[in-house]
């Protein structure tokens, strides 16, 4: 699976747990009212200040080297 800018951060972390150490480091917790798990990689980018197409191409490039 391709992890586009509509894929949820609950969907890489279902289908993929062994990123979610690599989240944690991010300070995604899932916790509180607007649960990270929610986001989608585009709002991830965006609260984390990150260049969304580097963020896609680092977790694509985890992804197929796991």
């Amino acid at each position: 699976m391709e992890i586009e800018t509509s894929t949820t951060v609950g969907t890489v972390l279902r289908d993929y747990p062994e990123l979610t150490d690599w989240f944690m480091e991010l300070g995604l917790c899932g916790c509180g009212n607007d649960s990270t798990m929610m986001w989608t990689m585009q709002r991830l980018a965006q609260e984390k200040d990150m260049d969304l197409a580097a963020l896609l191409e680092k977790i694509n490039n985890k992804i197929e080297n796991a």
